[in-house]
């Protein structure tokens, strides 16, 4: 009994100064703040080395400094050194591969390259640049004719990643933009320029239109004949060449007949449009006109200086001095009564200045005739220089 009693007491002692010794330890390194913290006792437990990768771990970088616990094959330390690159990527608000290092102008981890970008996918970018250049990966205006939006710019140059209004020929539809030069659409200069616009091959001004005054062979033939172009408006008409006569509404110089041209008529004080008409070209002998509007001319005794074609022709032409050509085309021929009376309103282009309703003999009937200063104005009649306004006779 009393060995055994004295062996407990040994070994009662024996450990009571070991925890002692071992309390003493800790105080120590508290003291000294050399303590190996949880992940780091772990590691002690097998290498010093697997302590300093737990305290790596806490500082947040601990998945490289954990390292060292695994070279003191400390299975603590290298468990602390997952947990600290975790918590660094965590902290970082990005993913490995990039271990959300990215930011700024490069916000995007692209993972193929473990790289940081701007883009990745159309997704990440904004007006101005909404597309993604996958090669680049940089925002850009465009990468295809689908990313340009603006009519006035529907082609994309992905040579100067911006968009452009052409990049050759083939791409300029619009009439008014026909030819591609350095990059952006431009007013045509030649017909050719104008081949890729359908319907529109003639160049006129700077714009592809349908035809001209003078170039009206898009607009065919009836009957072996030549339709015109309506100069004004650009387009193919019905009306053949050369079918408009003297003091005819006409939409071309090619509408009147040889020798004759288009030309916009006024009347009135202050001057007003009263539309185009054919007139003889004074001293076109060869194509029928008369050498001078007062010798031969009547009723267009009057001459006009240097008048301009609607297709640009200068010359000088035979006009009526005191009416209108509407006037004219009523001459004898419009009934202009109404209730047995005579209607003025019914008459001319300015009833009363250009043309009156007249009575016809000792009849019911009235017509509208024009008004002259002299014989010479009327179409083979006198002018009735008695009446008032004057006006010529009825035929």
């Amino acid at each position: 009994m009393t060995k055994q009693y004295l062996r407990f007491t040994c070994s009662l002692a024996l450990g009571l100064t070991l925890m002692a010794l071992s309390c003493s330890s800790t105080t120590d390194c508290d003291s000294s703040g050399t303590c190996a913290p949880a992940g780091g006792s772990a590691g002690t437990s097998a290498g010093a080395s697997g302590g300093s990768g737990g305290s790596g771990g806490n500082s947040g970088n601990g998945g490289h400094s954990g390292g060292g616990g695994h070279s003191g094959n400390a299975t603590g330390g290298t468990a602390a050194g997952t947990a600290g690159d975790s918590q660094a990527g965590a902290e970082n608000g990005g993913a490995p591969p990039c271990d959300g290092a990215c930011g700024d102008s490069t916000p995007v981890c692209n993972p193929a390259t473990n790289s940081c970008v701007e883009c990745v996918d159309p997704s990440q970018c904004a007006a101005p640049k909404p597309a993604c250049d996958a090669t680049t990966n940089t925002c850009v205006e465009c990468t295809g004719n689908t990313d340009c939006k603006d009519a006035a710019k529907p082609f994309c140059d992905t040579t100067a990643e911006k968009c452009v209004a052409c990049l050759q020929q083939s791409d300029c539809k619009g009439p008014a933009a026909s030819k591609c030069s350095a990059g952006a659409c431009a007013p045509c200069t030649t017909d050719a320029e104008c081949s890729n616009v359908t319907g529109k091959g003639v160049c006129d001004a700077g714009t592809c239109v349908q035809c001209t005054g003078k170039k009206f062979a898009a607009c065919g033939m009836d009957t072996g004949t030549p339709l015109v172009c309506d100069s004004l408006k650009r387009t193919c008409t019905t009306s053949k060449q050369h079918s408009a006569g003297l003091c005819k509404t006409c939409v071309s110089d090619a509408h009147c007949n040889a020798g004759e041209v288009c030309v916009l008529d006024k009347f009135g004080t202050p001057m007003t449009d009263v539309g185009y008409f054919c007139h003889w070209k004074q001293g076109d002998v060869a194509n029928g006109a008369p050498a001078d509007c007062t010798v031969g001319g009547q009723p267009y005794f009057g001459v006009q200086q240097n008048a301009v074609s609607i297709d640009g022709e200068t010359s000088n032409i035979c006009t009526l001095r005191k009416s209108t050509c509407v006037a004219r085309n009523q001459f004898s021929s419009k009934n202009c009564t109404t209730a047995a009376a005579p209607n003025d309103a019914l008459c001319g282009f300015s009833p009363t200045k250009d043309s009156k309703c007249e009575q016809v003999g000792s009849s019911s009937t009235y017509l509208c005739t024009m008004t002259c200063i002299g014989d010479p104005d009327c179409p083979g009649t006198a002018c009735n220089t008695g009446a008032s306004p004057p006006v010529c006779l009825l035929q």
